[in-house]
């Protein structure tokens, strides 16, 4: 069986679990096991990250940028789509005035962060089955700072679904989020000893496909804290209201109802050892696969 390792923010942004992640990763393929990184759900904006947007646009995907990170730090054999399957794209409007909103739902979070574009990846037979969601009125109105070209370039082999409101890319989300996290993940660990998995923000625990891990890792800067994961999953669907998926139930809202089995702490300038490591409850007595 592929051990499962779960990295989960203290945080809501910056608690470090991506610079976690390449650490572990170095330290568990140096000792001659196999592995994946798993990012399931990301985004990133196309002004504040602008390098990374460069990067998406040469590979013609958006993509998580801690997903190349972490995978930088070890060899993949799987497309970086199966272990990034559902990524966003946020994108700054162009003002008429200062302080101007976008009249739709797309620009929930301000008029620099309007939600562009969507994708989703599956695994099909040998190939990868890719859907991007796209607010193509207002890239085709020109409202937004990426041009219609940039946007095609992103979208290369994708199937693309027009959106023009975030109660449609929230219909599309409840209808195919756990089908396509779920089948990524299936292929993504099916051959390699250990799987790190890397939630999104503060999320207490990533998707509901998801039924047991190994390994709970909390991570804030210089701090790392292990915790039962049996307990750990039950406290975040105890704490899990209405139809919600279980993503949206963040760590503070369970911190309260567990306490860690054990505590690290750590320098950015530093790496993790085996022995750090099997005190956070990752057993290096794991059989390795052929």
């Amino acid at each position: 069986m592929t051990m499962r390792v779960l990295l989960v923010g203290m945080n809501s942004f910056d608690s470090g679990k991506t610079q976690f992640a390449v650490k572990l990763s170095r330290t568990l393929t140096e000792n001659g096991y196999s592995i994946e990184y798993f990012k399931p759900l990301s985004g990133h904006n196309y002004w504040y990250k602008y390098d990374h947007t460069q990067l998406c646009l040469r590979k013609g995907i958006i993509v998580s940028a801690d997903a190349i990170e972490v995978r930088s730090a070890f060899e993949s054999k799987q497309p970086i789509e199966l272990a990034n399957p559902v990524h966003s794209l946020f994108v700054p409007m162009k003002l008429e005035r200062p302080l101007q909103n976008l009249p739709n739902t797309l620009g929930l979070a301000g008029a620099n962060s309007i939600l562009t574009m969507e994708r989703f990846s599956r695994p099909d037979n040998s190939d990868i089955d890719t859907t991007v969601l796209v607010a193509q009125q207002l890239l085709e109105d020109e409202q937004l700072i990426i041009s219609q070209e940039e946007a095609g370039m992103l979208t290369k082999g994708a199937a693309i679904l027009s959106i023009s409101n975030l109660e449609e890319v929230q219909e599309f989300e409840r209808l195919n989020f756990e089908r396509y996290v779920s089948d990524a993940f299936t292929k993504l660990e099916r051959s390699v000893d250990i799987v790190i998995i890397e939630g999104f923000n503060n999320a207490a625990w990533p998707w509901d496909g998801l039924g047991s891990v190994d390994s709970v890792i909390l991570i804030s800067p210089g701090n790392i804290f292990s915790y039962d994961p049996e307990r750990f999953k039950k406290a975040a669907y105890l704490m899990n209201r209405g139809n919600l998926p279980i993503r949206e139930v963040t760590f503070g809202r369970i911190s309260d109802l567990l306490k860690p089995t054990s505590h690290l702490e750590i320098r950015p300038d530093t790496n993790i050892s085996v022995n750090e490591i099997e005190k956070l409850g990752i057993s290096f007595h794991t059989g390795k696969k052929d």
